[in-house]
């Protein structure tokens, strides 16, 4: 296959070259497009390869060329707000939640609802949740084929928890009833105990961060929620709630006695990270149906997912939490649009951009399945990025090793077993508040981990969070929710 398409790339080219020597200017219909394609990246780098193998596939099927631009988390804040600002070359990206209404009002991002003849692969794929990236009449983006509900795990390495004689059935924790929470503090103990030089826990994430499984959040990161999973149209601030202070408490306990590493507040290593370096026993992050095969794939270990939630509600927050859009910035916005129609319906643009170059930093282990090469494991390759909640549509291509060949259906399924939010479709618009918001997210920022980890006492630490909250405008954001959640359900 690689030898035909390098054949037809090279005729490709040679075409451009005569029709552009005839007529002594370049053939518009005929040069390739670059697409300036931001991702997320938790892989760093892409190789020289998977660039090449990506621009032989795009000039073959498109007669565009790729010009990859990873972004990571981290990076994502300060890197792509700057891009966008400076009108740097940019045709695709991934967008946040938290930045819909600012990207929009700044002319960023490009509406996608103008281009509906050039997305249609997209309609297909994604059906009525195509569109719920939408701001009034304005669409955002797309969501990537993903799981629509988000529920939580703590993942633990399934060599420690079997030696220790645990199994998944032993826990019993629901996002109604955290009394099963004291097994896993048995179990950290136990860990301690038979290895006291091991992090029982660690990471970036903790229970009172892990908001999609347990509330609508309406948008952002939880300023004025609908709580009991969306199953109700009062918008109330969940820092006060009982359930984000028994969390709070928990993680408490944790930290005082040493279970959590007791740098966490200031870590910025993902837990997969921590984990896969071999002296990390559990860390808390969304699940999924890949959530096992996932984890091995990033840490070369075999792991076990305790369920602590349960599915979380169905949400406009969960579908869109982050959307593939076109910037205002590309040459060619139709072009750009016809790119990512064609990224949604591309099993092997999926697997390039989600596992790299076939035969070097993957195999296919059986039909559907891909798996790293013999004798070879994540550190042991040039490029295995696994983002693939935030790839276009990870079905198109393989699954990875350990997941099944349908794996595309089970998720289908397990959407279906979400109960959708009262509010599902409801996107909110802070323009109104971004003042405030601003001010929020620096509160935030400076509590969340502290407390969410257990770092400060919640009997004095909350009240100060939620002093710090109001002081900042958080009430002005919950009425301007109300508001628009009112005005929305009035009109469905």
């Amino acid at each position: 296959m690689k030898t035909t398409r390098t054949a037809a790339v090279a005729l490709t080219a040679a075409a451009a070259l005569a029709l552009s020597a005839c007529s002594g200017t370049p053939a518009d219909d005929t040069q390739p497009y670059e697409v300036n394609f931001a991702y997320l990246s938790i892989a760093g780098a892409p190789t020289d390869e998977l660039k090449e193998a990506i621009n032989e596939l795009t000039l073959d099927e498109l007669n565009m060329t790729v010009n990859l631009i990873p972004i990571s988390f981290a990076d994502y804040f300060s890197k792509l707000p700057l891009m966008m600002s400076s009108g740097d070359p940019l045709d695709i990206t991934f967008v946040f939640q938290q930045d819909f209404g600012t990207f929009i009002n700044a002319q960023y991002i490009v509406n996608a609802a103008d281009y509906a003849e050039q997305t249609g692969d997209i309609q297909e794929v994604l059906g009525e949740d195509a569109n719920v990236g939408k701001l009034g009449d304005f669409q955002i983006g797309f969501p990537t084929r993903k799981e629509l509900s988000s529920p939580s795990a703590l993942i633990v390495r399934k060599d420690i928890f079997d030696e220790l004689g645990y199994s998944v059935d032993d826990f019993d924790i629901t996002a109604e009833d955290s009394s099963g929470y004291a097994k896993v503090t048995e179990m950290f103990g136990k860990v301690k105990e038979a290895y006291p030089e091991m992090t029982a826990y660690d990471g970036t994430f903790s229970m009172g961060m892990q908001i999609f499984s347990y509330i609508d959040p309406l948008g952002d990161s939880g300023y004025g929620v609908l709580e009991d999973k969306g199953q109700t149209t009062t918008v109330t601030n969940w820092f006060e709630s009982d359930q984000y202070r028994e969390f709070a408490e928990i993680n408490r306990e944790w930290f005082q006695k040493g279970y959590t590493s007791q740098d966490v507040a200031t870590n910025t290593d993902e837990g997969h990270i921590k984990m896969k370096a071999g002296n990390l026993f559990s860390y808390i992050t969304f699940s999924n149906p890949t959530g096992a095969a996932s984890v091995k794939s990033l840490t070369g270990y075999d792991v076990e997912l305790i369920p602590i939630s349960g599915y979380g509600p169905k949400s406009t927050s969960t579908a869109t939490a982050a959307l593939l859009s076109v910037a205002n910035a590309a040459k060619d916005k139709t072009k750009a649009f016809e790119f990512l129609n064609w990224a949604y319906t591309s099993g092997e643009f999926n697997d390039l951009l989600n596992w790299g170059v076939e035969g070097t930093d993957w195999v296919e282990t059986e039909p559907g399945v891909a798996g790293y090469p013999e004798g070879k494991g994540p550190g042991d390759v040039s490029y295995h990025n696994g983002a693939v909640f935030i790839s276009p549509n990870q079905f198109a291509g393989h699954v990875w090793e350990g997941n099944p060949a349908n794996l595309g259906e089970i998720y289908a399924e397990a959407n279906a077993e979400a109960t959708p939010s009262q509010a599902y479709g409801f996107l909110f618009d802070p323009t109104s508040v971004a003042a405030e918001i601003a001010q929020i997210n620096a509160v935030y920022e400076q509590y969340k981990k502290q407390i969410s980890f257990g770092v400060l006492d919640p009997e004095s630490g909350i009240k100060e969070f939620n002093d710090a909250l109001y002081a900042a405008g958080l009430q002005r954001v919950i009425d301007e929710k109300q508001r628009q959640l009112d005005e929305w359900l009035d009109g469905q």
